[in-house]
């Protein structure tokens, strides 16, 4: 007997049966839309967004709005993935997780039209997802999101004990150039010039909090880069024991003061709320931490900044 699932409104449908693994069916909508930003401007964009469903229970992109990052996908091992584009945008999309082999014969999704992507989640791990039609401009505009990939232990970030957490934050960092957002099909891409650095689509002083209760937590914190520049993280006052790269669990973990991610890449680090103090800046090393064009009224501090905060 077939056991079915279907999270209407999450627009996620699991289907399988005692004999064989599980499949997920993930229906995305390609969107636009404006981001704001926060000297109060916004800026265009395309993203995903998770679609709906209609009264008859098929999923609908009506009424959707365009996310970024993109919705997290969150996956366990070993399960057959299904993610269904339906582009409402002008140009044609593509998806792609780099990691994860997508089946072949897949096509760009056409304007105005749908497209499926199927693959095995075969391995635990922090993906990037993301449109490679034309996927410097995509990119750029936001088409990207995070895929996670759950090991069978709750708790692990992968297969092996040492990478056990307390609880996780997904960081997704990006960019904005409003002059290239304004003219995507046309805007040199060799002259992209970023002026706002995003974390989870936000700068400081917009970004969340990652909130942990208390001394001795392990928190998990999951770097996706989605921007077009290598990114160096940090702790402030913290060392962070880095666990993994690229979705591939590390032989040997070490402890690091900073941890440059590569432009595409994924890092897994967990840091120990330590038994003294209540607030942890998580930044940009490189100092991207401004919003705005340089010399611009609106140029003032911000950027790729949050705190990790407890009570």
């Amino acid at each position: 007997m077939l056991v079915a699932l279907a999270l209407g409104a999450a627009g996620v449908f699991l289907t399988g049966s005692p004999a064989s693994a599980q499949s997920v069916s993930i229906d995305l909508c390609a969107e636009a839309g404006t981001l704001p930003l926060p000297d109060g401007a916004s800026a265009p964009v395309w993203g995903f967004a998770r679609a709906a469903l209609d009264s008859g229970g098929t999923p609908t992109c009506t009424g959707v709005a365009a996310q970024v990052p993109g919705p997290v996908l969150d996956i366990p091992a070993g399960e057959l993935v299904h993610v269904v584009v339906h582009n409402d945008l002008d140009v044609a999309v593509s998806f792609e997780a780099p990691g994860q082999s997508i089946a072949e014969g897949s096509v760009a999704a056409a304007s105005h039209s749908a497209a499926t992507y199927s693959f095995t989640a075969s391995a635990p791990g922090t993906y990037l997802y993301q449109s490679p039609s034309a996927a410097g401009r995509q990119l750029a505009m936001g088409l990207y999101g995070a895929l996670l990939v759950r090991p069978a232990t709750a708790g692990r970030a992968y297969d092996d004990a040492s990478t056990a957490y307390d609880q996780e934050s997904i960081l997704v960092l990006s960019a904005i150039d409003p002059v290239f957002n304004a003219d995507p099909d046309h805007a040199n891409p060799y002259t992209y010039t970023p002026t706002y650095w995003l974390i989870n689509g936000k700068a400081y002083p917009q970004t969340d909090a990652i909130h942990a209760p208390g001394p001795g937590t392990r928190v998990l914190l999951r770097f996706l880069n989605a921007g077009h520049d290598n990114t160096t993280m940090a702790v402030l006052g913290l060392h962070e024991r880095v666990i993994a790269r690229d979705a591939h669990a590390l032989n040997n973990p070490f402890d690091a003061n900073a941890e440059t991610i590569p432009a595409g890449a994924t890092e897994d680090t967990i840091v120990t709320i330590p038994a003294t103090g209540t607030r942890f800046a998580v930044y940009n090393r490189q100092l991207h931490l401004t919003n705005g064009a340089p010399g611009s009224p609106s140029h003032t501090p911000g950027g790729m900044l949050t705190f990790l905060q407890v009570p």
